[in-house]
């Protein structure tokens, strides 16, 4: 497995060579540009590779002014979590993901310039998307950006389309204000930003899972002063000192009004979501909306319709609704494991936050002379539309500066950035959800149809008659209450919403400043691998020897997505028989 090579790339800055401004360096020492201290760096590649105990690895400075009493430095999360080895699948090592962009490439210059608008554009209501000019202008930008990124194809990581970006393989479809922000999926792109199985609620048992949740403060945003940002690079806290698994619990003036819960209706109220999740929550909360909708099992269910069990048997602890709840809970696990040896060590992405601090040191620069240092990054990356605009943004919150503006007080968690655990667990769940219901038709001249989302039932009492799903977009009124508006269905499908909410998930993290596009899209297909070898194993241990099917992420050249079958332990894509790496699916 290959990482980009920044890791060990050597950077000439001035009249020095430093490494380690390239990867991920949170709460290693730093000097006065944010510049990892080379020696500690040094230990903590090592304790990567397993020569060195990360007990060894030197922590950054807590010290800020005024000081907080008993303040430490956050760990690192979990960085053995990758050596584990796991009975139920394969080693973390089986798996692989390319190589992350390269920090100085054009990619990671147009992955910036997306979270710049991001973090410009939080608080736009989802119902106003389509109609907000702000949102149009962030999609022309883009777009020209990913353009660039596309086609630098010296890169090993620059961005791929098909998998990255909308479009299918070989084309990059225009960036628009209904697809900005999103990934392309298969269905994804129709309807409302917010997927269907966010904005309901859903029945857990007797009980109820109310979906509404106590927003983020408007227009709060963190380290966009330069020594908050440090403080943040050496401690991994936020001025408040806590670390990111407290972020934004230190003060009530971080959330809106107790009366303003709301379903999901903004991007910062996703980066809210994301921050907080029990990783498999939103997929667990979408098989109870599934069963209880009256969703069909896949067609090789032999207690589905029409199968060969399903006149005296029914499934239960095995192909029946135990089964998928406590599955599609326990895979996230197996997920973690695996993207956390890629993280670790392997690629030891920097976060976009990191990124920030470089566009900033080699641009503005640091202290009262402004002090710059080049580091090599593209010359426009910092003239950008989005640049300008958050330089005015963190300027009229205190200091003009180009730190990518943050949803989290503390910034990102302690940990690299590639491969993302959210879009891992996300690609896993969603692909298992969509291996154990139908969610197609194959005609008999071959063609695919999507069901629609309007096939599932919903009711309002457990008495009360069935009726067809409803769709909604959600919203911002002028006070800050959310609101739930019933829209038409039109072409919405089950394959499309279980997409978006897997997109929902992977790119809210990105709309909170944590991760690249890159580290959502291609763990998303990780997660995919990974369950299909799950998925191969269930096939050969159950005794009912079901079959699973289920439509990829990825885009092919015709736009349409591959097919996978997976039956008596063998996997196949598009009639292929293939191995279940991330390359092959």
């Amino acid at each position: 497995m290959a990482n980009n090579g920044d890791t060990t790339r050597k950077f000439k800055v001035g009249e020095e060579e430093i490494v380690g401004v390239g990867s991920f360096h949170k709460t290693l020492p730093h000097n006065q540009y944010g510049e990892v201290d080379c020696a500690a760096f040094d230990t903590f590649v090592k304790a990567t590779e397993g020569t060195a105990e990360f007990a060894a690895v030197p922590k950054g400075s807590v010290q800020q002014n005024p000081p907080i009493p008993n303040e430490k430095p956050a760990a690192f999360v979990n960085p053995q979590a990758g050596l584990a080895h796991d009975r139920l699948t394969r080693h973390p090592v089986g798996f692989d993901m390319p190589p992350a962009p390269a920090v100085l490439s054009v990619t990671s210059a147009a992955e910036i310039t997306e979270l710049y608008w991001m973090s410009l554009l939080r608080d736009i209501s989802f119902d106003e998307f389509a109609m907000d000019p702000s949102v149009a202008q962030a999609a022309a930008e883009i777009n020209d950006k990913f353009q660039m990124a596309v086609q630098d194809i010296g890169d090993a990581g620059h961005l791929k389309t098909g998998i990255d970006v909308p479009g299918a393989s070989g084309t990059l479809n225009p960036i628009t204000s209904q697809n900005v922000f999103r990934i392309g999926l298969p269905g994804e792109e129709i309807g409302p930003l917010v997927s269907q199985f966010f904005i309901r609620n859903a029945n857990f048992g007797t009980q109820t899972i109310n979906q509404k949740q106590r927003p983020y403060r408007k227009g709060r945003n963190y380290l966009t002063s330069f020594n908050s940002w440090l403080h943040a690079q050496n401690s991994g806290n936020g001025d408040d000192g806590l670390a990111y698994s407290r972020a934004n619990e230190a003060r009530e003036d971080y959330y809106e009004d107790q009366d303003k819960v709301r379903y999901i209706s903004t991007m910062r109220d996703l980066a809210r979501f994301v921050n907080k999740d029990a990783l498999h929550q939103a997929y667990f909360n979408a098989a109870l909306l599934l069963l209880s909708g009256g969703a069909r099992w896949t067609p090789g269910n032999p207690y589905g319709d029409g199968g060969r069990l399903e006149d005296r048997e029914a499934g239960f602890g095995t192909l029946g609704g135990p089964h998928i709840l406590a599955l599609v809970s326990e895979v996230a696990t197996r997920a973690l494991k695996i993207v956390w040896n890629q993280k670790w060590q392997v690629h030891l992405r920097l976060r976009p936050e990191a990124y920030g601090g470089l566009v900033h040191v080699q641009n503005i620069g640091v202290g009262a002379d402004c002090v710059t240092r080049c580091y090599g990054l593209p010359e426009w990356v910092s003239q950008t539309e989005a640049a300008e605009a958050v330089k005015a943004m963190n300027k009229h919150c205190g200091e003009a500066s180009l730190l990518l503006p943050m949803a989290f007080t503390p910034g990102g968690p302690a940990h690299p950035a590639y491969g993302a655990g959210h879009a891992t667990v996300a690609g896993i769940c969603v692909t298992v959800l969509k291996a154990y219901f139908k969610t197609f038709d194959v005609h008999q001249d071959g063609s695919v149809v999507p069901l629609p989302i309007a096939s599932l039932m919903e009711r309002s009492d457990p008495y009360a008659n069935p009726e067809p799903f409803k769709a909604y977009i959600t919203g911002v009124d002028e006070c800050g209450f959310g609101f739930r508006k019933r829209i038409d269905a039109g072409n919405m499908t089950i394959e499309g919403e279980l997409n978006k909410l897997a997109m929902n998930v992977a790119m809210g993290r990105s709309m909170g400043g944590v991760h690249w596009r890159t580290d959502n899209t291609r763990s998303l297909v990780l997660g995919e691998a990974i369950a299909a070898q799950i998925l191969a194993d269930i096939t050969v241990d159950l005794v009912e020897h079901p079959k699973f099917e289920f439509r990829t992420f990825s885009r092919k050249t015709d736009g349409q997505p591959k097919i996978v079958e997976i039956q008596q332990g063998r996997i196949k894509v598009d009639g292929v028989l293939v191995d279940s790496n991330s390359s092959a699916l």
